[in-house]
């Protein structure tokens, strides 16, 4: 259970944002939610900007914006745990549960720690701002895709499918002194988790997190898909 909690804190700073593209495919394609800077859709391969939000960005960009379009719709049709999980998120209840997440002593712990590690924490202390940085509009599919073709299979598990991991590799390493990994770094200390687990155990962060599973966030899969992309 320990482990399901630490996933959802965790996913938030990362995994989470990456999904929130996917709840544009209810939206017009002309909705535009903070777009990547400059006039390229794939966030541009250069480091001075030393953001985690910019981070995000180069890490949603090593999918290609065709497959991730694609690999968003056909799930929002096929996939009703999905479905589910991105309704809610589309609702004033889930900015609610954000709230009382981020304004949990788990989280505030968290986000102090990093701080100490020399982490910039801006894009994060306000989670459904982590959301906005990296979200993706997606239009509404013209034809029914056939669902046949998507049993068995999962989101996330398509999604990790669908990220290059050398690309994503490349990203790490050519990233080893600036703020991305510094936070990464921190995030897979033994220390980082102690301290977190530690902190998962108040009731505060134990609420919203119940409240986020039962609406859909498949919290163990998460847990599994955040630690394969920290460990490319």
């Amino acid at each position: 259970m320990l482990q399901v909690k630490s996933l959802t804190l965790l996913s938030c700073l990362l995994l989470l944002a990456l999904l929130a593209a996917c709840t544009e495919a209810n939206k017009a394609a002309t909705t535009t939610v903070c777009p990547p800077d400059g006039d390229n859709d794939d966030y541009p391969d250069r480091f001075d900007n030393d953001t985690l939000c910019d981070s995000f960005k180069r890490l949603r960009s090593t999918i290609e914006k065709d497959t991730l379009v694609e690999l968003i719709q056909s799930h929002y049709q096929c996939n009703s745990k999905f479905r589910k999980a991105m309704c809610y998120y589309d609702t004033k209840r889930f900015r609610i549960v954000a709230q009382q997440l981020q304004q949990s002593d788990a989280y505030v712990d968290i986000l102090l720690e990093l701080n100490l590690a020399g982490v910039d924490t801006s894009d994060i202390e306000n989670i459904v701002d982590i959301f906005a940085c990296i979200v993706l509009p997606v239009p509404r599919p013209d034809n029914s895709c056939d669902c046949r073709a998507l049993r068995g299979h999962t989101f996330i598990g398509d999604l990790l499918a669908a990220m290059p991991q050398q690309a994503v590799h490349e990203i790490n390493t050519r990233a080893k002194r600036n703020n991305f990994a510094r936070f990464v770094q921190t995030v897979n200390s033994s220390e980082f988790q102690a301290h977190l687990q530690a902190n998962l155990l108040k009731r505060d962060a134990a609420r919203p997190l119940h409240v986020l599973s039962r609406n859909g966030w498949n919290v163990p899969e998460l847990l599994r898909a955040v630690m394969t992309i920290l460990s490319w």
